[in-house]
């Protein structure tokens, strides 16, 4: 072998930071040399046999040892010197190749956090090559690799191939520069997704061509019309040829050049004499030197001076385009069908060299000039329409030294079609109505029009719209617009709209937005929108001034029964929003909408007057509300008719409704214009009102309808809540008690400091039965903003458990404990924050705008405010003598000679019981001196839960949660079912069809299960749809339903806590094995009795799968277990000490064995170690398994579906009641 070999092979110099790249280079070598197996120590030393002769050993051993060295030795030279240094003390190749892997093998999280950084920040550089740029993230993929699992299934191994090549595909498509850009588009609307190679040759394809083009061809564009310049290139200038790379003749006159039909030398097969015509030509068609271009041709006599204009230069044309858009539309119509004409994407216009079907022709004042792919230039003498009995368009050139009739393509998009060009042919098509409209053939790499009807409609198109909007104003004014300009325009637009001449301001804004959207000849023609902002104006928004509009309203405006838009002038367009400028005639105020319907054909006058008043023009006060809330704005009346110009109130004195402003006058009494138009009727004149004041019914004496419709809605900006005197007051109160406990300092924002933002949120708080308690404005701030470790450190606080508020009612219904509730004003503002914390000042607070607000206190939605009011509250109530329990920190317990006071704390609600009762009214007093707090009296209700009490004990539902969830579902009027689920329900991922959308599927089933903290028969059910919320189908919305039906028929529901009862804690385990149709894991099911409360239940999937029913339900005693020993802690800590086993009942007796005796069985080997805490802790007297026949077990409901009759005896066995209002 050849010393110089290795470096002519391995390439890669291992240097301590390519070690993936040399060891692939490396093995590559070895295995080409049949050397690899010396390296993995498959072909080890030779051992000597008894028998073998001493030369034959000698010469193997020789031989393998010559092997190995050399193998050695090629490592030494691949390697940097300070590497192969470390060889000296080995002397088989395999311990070499494992020191090299043990060393530079990088694995873990931070390598991977590495490479991923890398792969995020490469970009490809410009004019950087393809192939470079796809060697660098390849490299990086291959050292991903290394640190990925192998998957050993083969068809997950497959799945995840496709998925990580697809991954790289769309990470290198990402990097590539905008130049690729078109390329891109393609490979990513292939369905499916193309391979990395595929993609790689069409990339390097087209990085070929822009590198000939820059090179050749820097500035030139192909079919662009142009205008000649005295500055640009001629046309005679030097030819180049793309088959010899000589100048001085084009491709097509290649004297080299060989044909691809006759194999012939000196034309191409365009030219060639030899091919036959197409069927029906009687000659041969004269064919273009390049046909992926538009309209290559011979030379043309025009004007040397005629040249392209280059890619900077475009702008210009930009008037032209728009022109062709606004008037092309309305004069192409009929059916279009021709004789060999040619669809060409590259052509920017119509072209045809025959003048005879043009049936109007004019001379191009500005001769147009079309450069053509192989450089040479075609000029357009004339520009007209084409007219025959299958054909008509507008806005053609005519070329004489065109060879074919051509359709544009971007000019049928102008027109608002869709093209699609496929293998066998395109098809032109409307968006709107799908409709196919036309189709070609593929004739050769051209498409050939085959035929093509373009929809005609008595209506106007928009394109006239848009005319009637723009472009007349060109013609009148021209382009060059002045003061006088302007001024003729606010005439012009007054008078068509027939608008007050108190609207010139919103016409002299709209004349403005209009005529800085048309092109302008000081600026060669491009519009001042375009120069200013460097993007062409979009016409898609113009409207015609003072036209009829529909503004939709806010939903506050209206009741379900009342009208949802209201008629509108239209005035302009929006400056500092976006939106329309309407003027309302009802509410005599400027809305700005996004949401407008437009009658453009019919202006405001000819439905509704303008009222004649003196108002000042409104578009220069931004300050007026643009939705007020007035008895105008929102008519009572259920009968207005849906299109009611100027409805009028009857109002009664009963009302406490608002004067109207005395800048507003009245407004005149109309009747609504008729529906249809086209059927003449009489005008209805205004009914006669009676002057007598109506006595409202007796069931509405006690309210007002108005007011409570305007009441019950919260607001979600501070500009809608500020029009209500009801939240004016809520927010008032806000401040004030953000003054009082002094939340923040007015300070200068310091440099290198930034403010958060901060919002309003408005609630009404109602109590149990429905009513309003208060209206809530809460200040919080943004604290999605905070960066970690800047402006915030910790963020936990903990709030009391479910499971200790059910414990804490059953003992105190037990003991016959008060329930007290109490609730601080504004908690978080008592947190003392230790971070330096910067806000912007609340809206509405006028002091200082220019300050911002340095945080003292932990305002509402600061991420460390929870954390914070927990610390402060913790440290009151221990100066009182409460200490924290071990096992819920939310739970506070005071201990005294007295007696004993329990406090559970959830954010800022509180419930406090105990038997210490002068204790709790001092503590109550000492929290009035620390706090702001309000009393509550009795638990009554608490975060949703309604609590209820009489002789027998305490009663805990959800009834009004439950009822506005069903609203929310729109079931109130459902019929209902006897069970939450189907007898033998099984769901699965697949079932159905997948929701569109999957958002009310999800607030429905988070509703559910926080309404199994009162309702433990629906929590199987609600555990096993909330299983799909990732992608849920149409069966499980389903079974959704079915839950809120069995809900409506049992809304009152709920958990009793008997007062007769004991203190004696059981529990019930059960399993449900292999359960799951999809993954076949068993269900875990368990509840807890405090006597006869139930205290703790749990219906959830096991996270393993079980082999036998009595793994499974060994499995569900382990976690029985555990929340066992939580519940004897906690309940140890409210002062109930448990000294005798706790019973456990157990329906599977060789679950119950396993647990008695330790020994080690072959079905129960595989159990994990943690399952055998059961085993621990009933040797310890913990706890007592006791078995129980399947009919009494009462965690089966927990587990699975039954049919009523056992349901119901289960349910029966949790000790539920029906809780009736009173």
């Amino acid at each position: 072998m050849d010393k110089n070999e290795l470096p002519k092979t391995v390439t890669t110099i291992l240097n301590g930071h390519n070690y993936i790249l040399w060891s692939q280079d490396m093995r590559s070598f070895l295995k080409g040399h049949r050397l690899w197996r010396y390296v993995t120590g498959e072909i080890q030393a030779p051992v000597r046999s008894k028998d073998e002769e001493d030369t034959k050993f000698a010469d193997r051993l020789e031989d393998w040892d010559c092997k190995n060295h050399q193998i050695i030795t090629w490592f030494r030279h691949s390697t940097v010197p300070s590497i192969h240094q470390q060889f000296g003390r080995y002397e088989n190749a395999k311990d070499v190749w494992d020191l090299l892997s043990r060393h530079y093998t990088t694995a873990g999280l931070s390598h991977e956090y590495q490479l991923w950084g890398l792969l995020v920040n490469m970009k490809q550089t410009p004019r950087q090559p393809i192939n470079e740029f796809l060697s660098g993230m390849q490299s990086i993929w291959d050292q991903m690799e290394q640190s990925t699992h192998i998957v050993k299934d083969p068809a997950d191994a497959a799945i995840l191939a496709t998925k990580r090549d697809q991954f790289h595909l769309i990470q290198f498509l990402m990097a590539l520069t905008s130049e690729f850009e078109p390329v891109r588009a393609t490979l990513l609307q292939q369905v499916p997704l193309p391979t990395l190679e595929f993609a790689m040759s069409q990339l390097l394809s087209h990085e070929t061509r822009l590198r000939t083009l820059q090179t050749h061809h820097p500035d030139a564009v192909l079919a662009t019309a142009t205008r000649p310049s005295s500055s640009s290139s001629s046309r005679n200038g030097p030819k180049y040829c793309k088959n010899c790379h000589k100048q001085g003749h084009l491709l097509a006159e290649c004297p080299t050049i060989q044909c691809r039909y006759c194999h012939k030398i000196g034309h191409i097969v365009y030219n060639c004499p030899t091919k036959p015509p197409k069927p029906g030509q009687s000659g041969i068609l004269p064919r273009p030197v390049n046909h992926s271009v538009a309209a290559a041709a011979e030379d043309s006599s025009s004007d040397p001076s005629l040249s392209s204009i280059p890619v900077s230069e475009l702008g210009p044309m930009v008037f032209t385009m728009v022109k062709q858009f606004l008037s092309s539309s309305d004069k192409v119509s009929s059916a279009v069908s021709g004789n060999t004409w040619y669809f060409d994407s590259a052509c920017c216009n119509h072209m045809s060299p025959d003048s005879q079907l043009f049936s109007s022709i004019i001379p191009t004042t500005h001769t147009p000039l079309i450069q053509t792919a192989n450089g040479s230039h075609l000029a357009a003498s004339h520009t007209g329409s084409v007219s025959t009995s299958t054909l008509s368009l507008s806005d053609t050139y005519l070329i004489p030294n065109l060879t074919l009739n051509l359709i544009s393509v971007g000019q049928l998009c102008e027109l608002g079609f869709d093209l699609w060009f496929g293998s066998s042919g395109c098809r032109v098509q409307d968006p709107r109505t799908n409709q196919v409209l036309g189709t070609g053939r593929r004739v050769g790499r051209m498409f050939e029009l085959t035929s093509l009807h373009l929809p005609t409609t008595s209506t106007p198109p928009p394109s006239h719209v848009a005319h009637t909007a723009s472009e007349h104003l060109s013609k009148m004014v021209g382009l060059n617009a002045n003061t006088a300009t302007y001024l003729i325009l606010l005439g012009l637009f007054l008078i068509s709209a027939s608008c007050p001449e108190r609207f010139w301001g919103e016409a002299a804004l709209t004349a403005v937005y209009t005529i800085n959207r048309l092109p302008s000849s000081a600026l060669q023609n491009v519009t001042p929108f375009e120069r200013l902002y460097g993007t062409p104006a979009s016409y898609s928004s113009l409207r015609v001034f003072g036209c009829a509009c529909f503004v939709l309203l806010q939903s506050h405006e209206h009741s379900k029964l009342e009208p949802r838009s209201r008629l509108c002038c239209f005035l302009g367009y929006g400056i500092e929003h976006k939106g329309y400028r309407c003027w309302d005639p009802i509410s005599q105020r400027l809305r700005i909408s996004r949401h407008v319907v437009f009658w453009e054909h019919t202006m405001f006058n000819s439905l509704s007057k303008f009222t004649t008043c003196s108002t000042p023009s409104f578009f220069t006060n931004p300050s007026l509300p643009l939705f007020p809330i007035s008895p105008a704005d929102s008519p009572t009346s259920p009968l207005a008719p849906p299109l009611a110009v100027d409805p009028v109130l009857d109002q009664t004195p009963d009302l406490p409704l608002a004067a109207p402003p005395a800048d507003s006058p009245a407004l005149p009494q109309e009747p609504a214009p008729p529906v249809d138009p086209v059927t003449d009727q009489p005008p209805l004149l205004p009914l006669r009102r009676s002057d007598r004041v109506r006595a409202p019914p007796a069931h509405l004496r006690d309210y007002s309808c108005f007011s409570a419709v305007l009441s019950l809605h919260e607001p979600h900006t501070y500009r809608e809540a500020c029009t209500n005197p009801l939240w004016q007051q809520a927010m008032t109160e806000e401040l004030q008690a953000l003054e009082k406990t002094h939340t923040w300092d007015l300070v200068d924002l310091p440099h290198g400091k930034s403010a958060i933002g901060c919002k309003w949120v408005y609630k009404i708080k109602t109590k149990s039965d429905g009513s309003i308690e208060r209206y809530k404005a809460r200040l919080v701030a943004k604290g999605y903003a905070q960066e970690y470790g800047i402006d915030y450190e910790e963020t936990f606080a903990p709030v009391a458990r479910i499971t200790s508020v059910r414990s804490l009612l059953a003992i105190a219904a037990v003991h016959q404990w008060p329930l007290f509730q109490m609730d601080v004003k504004n908690a978080f503002l008592n947190g003392d924050l230790t971070e330096e914390v910067y806000m912007q000042a609340p809206p509405g607070y006028s002091d200082c705008p220019d300050k911002v607000c340095l945080l003292r206190r932990a305002l509402y939605g600061l991420k460390q405010a929870p954390r914070a009011w927990f610390a402060k509250f913790s440290s009151i109530v221990h100066q009182f003598g409460f200490s924290s329990s071990s096992h819920d920190t939310a739970l506070f317990i005071r201990r005294s000679d007295k007696g004993m006071i329990l406090l559970l704390l959830y954010v800022d609600d509180m419930i406090i019981t105990g038997d210490d009762h002068s204790g709790i009214s001092d503590f109550k007093l000492f929290l009035h001196q620390q706090f702001e707090m309000k009393d509550l009296g009795h638990l009554s209700y608490f975060l949703g839960l309604e609590v209820s009490s009489d002789s027998t004990g305490y009663y805990l539902s959800q009834a009004k949660y439950a009822s506005d969830l069903l609203s929310r579902a729109g079931l109130t009027d459902t019929k209902v079912v006897s069970t939450p689920l189907e007898m033998n329900a099984r769901l699965t991922p697949l079932d159905g069809t997948p929701l569109s959308d999957a958002t009310l599927y999800r607030q429905l089933v988070g509703s559910l299960v926080y309404l199994t903290v009162t309702r433990p028969d629906i929590a199987h059910a609600v555990h096993l749809v909330s299983q799909f919320l990732s992608a849920p189908h149409s069966t499980h919305y389903a079974a959704v339903l079915h839950i809120l039906r069995y809900i409506k028929g049992t809304m009152f529901h709920g958990l009793h806590f008997s007062a007769h009862s004991t203190l004696d804690l059981c529990a019930y385990s059960d399993a449900d094995w292999a359960g799951d149709p999809t993954d076949r894991r068993s269900t875990t099911g368990f509840c807890f009795f405090l006597g006869d409360s139930l205290i703790s239940w749990r219906s959830k999937k096991q996270h393993i799968v079980s082999r036998s029913s009595t793994e499974a339900e060994y499995r569900a005693l382990a976690d029985t277990t555990s929340e066992l020993l939580a519940l004897r802690w906690l309940l140890e800590d409210m002062g109930l000490t448990h000294s005798s086993p706790t019973i456990i009942h157990c329906d599977n007796r060789s679950a119950i064995q396993i647990a008695h005796n330790d020994v080690f069985h072959e079905r129960t080997k595989h159990i994990e170690i943690d399952c055998h805490l059961v085993r621990h802790h009933l040797s310890a007297g913990i706890l007592r398994l006791l078995p129980v026949s399947s009919s009494d077990q009462t965690a089966d409901i927990f587990t699975k579906t039954f049919p009523p009759g056992r349901f119901h005896d289960l349910v029966s066995k949790l000790k539920m009641a029906s809780v009736r209002p009173p």
